[in-house]
């Protein structure tokens, strides 16, 4: 039986040092949450995880428009159920998704004979498909990562890139961070069975760090059998921090665009995605579990970046 004490209550409200630990691979690799991951992504009712398909497909519809698909070499890292990866090997491109596990795309690209190679692999540790025309990194995986993980990840990326290739990625913006509250709840099974099958209650606090413009939203777990931590951390980023990040790393910004729609990213509307795309989606204030986690709302303020290796890089 699980107990907990005044020491573990006092700590979950104590204020960690920026990325001081990751669970991001435990909401893929543990089994139960993992095949809860996988349902949010293909709720259809939801932008929970994913965008719905008809959004999808819109996004990837611009991409066309904007760096031709067809005939390209594409590699989408965090593609999950490889919901993009689908959309843009049915417009000709050679797709390799790359994610912690990539057995339900796997088995629904096979089903639909769509020339798309998945890998389960973690695109900050393990080795990446190399001569690629275009990079995809969609849905605030960049966002997640700390600055040293951010600048690993994209010197990586460069590596991938055929000279003159791209880089399509998107971030949260500053105005997502500045509508987000600090904030602790308690409830019973507050997120139904996504945690757990079993019984449990769930704590959940949020934190904000003003200076570095991130958010942190600690959970711990109890129940009879188990318990465990989960961090979620969320990074928010103004258009010049981006493009500085991404030319440390060798890649010059083409372009800052909305998610939606492919056009000029205007401060209006806090949408914004580049060629070596960056996005960032909204989140709702904290009033509630389930707005805890990236979905398109009201508070929706998406960047993407498109940036570009140069054909004479270093």
């Amino acid at each position: 039986m699980n107990s907990i004490t005044y020491s573990d209550l006092a700590n979950l409200n104590r204020k960690p040092e920026p990325f001081s630990k990751y669970t991001t691979d435990a909401l893929w690799t543990d089994p139960w949450i993992a095949g809860q991951m996988l349902r949010n992504h293909l709720d259809q009712d939801t932008d929970l995880a994913s965008r719905r398909g008809e959004t999808i497909a819109g996004i990837v519809s611009w991409f066309e428009r904007k760096i031709s698909l067809s005939g390209k070499s594409v590699c989408d890292l965090g593609c999950g159920p490889g919901l993009y990866a689908e959309h843009m090997a049915e417009r000709g491109a050679q797709v390799t998704g790359v994610d912690f596990s990539a057995d339900h795309a796997r088995t629904a690209a096979k089903s639909r004979d769509l020339p798309i190679e998945y890998w389960r692999a973690d695109y900050l540790k393990d080795a990446l498909p190399g001569d690629q025309d275009i990079v995809t990194l969609i849905y605030g995986d960049f966002c997640t990562l700390s600055p040293d993980n951010r600048h690993r990840l994209l010197t990586k990326i460069k590596a991938m890139l055929k000279p003159g290739g791209v880089l399509v990625f998107d971030v949260f913006t500053t105005p997502q961070f500045w509508s987000r509250e600090e904030s602790a709840t308690y409830g019973h099974r507050p997120m139904g069975d996504f945690w757990s099958p079993e019984d449990h209650f769930g704590f959940h606090t949020t934190f904000l760090y003003e200076q570095e413009k991130l958010a942190l939203d600690r959970f711990m777990i109890v129940g009879p059998n188990c318990r465990f931590e989960i961090f979620n951390w969320m990074q928010y980023f103004g258009p010049q921090t981006t493009s500085g990040e991404v030319e440390q790393a060798g890649l010059n910004v083409l372009e800052a665009v909305s998610a939606l729609t492919g056009e000029p990213w205007l401060p209006v509307t806090y949408q914004l995605k580049m060629l070596q795309f960056v996005r960032m989606t909204g989140m709702g204030k904290q009033a509630s579990w389930k707005s805890s986690l990236p979905k398109v709302s009201k508070w929706d303020r998406t960047e993407i970046v498109v940036a570009l290796r140069p054909a004479f890089a270093a």
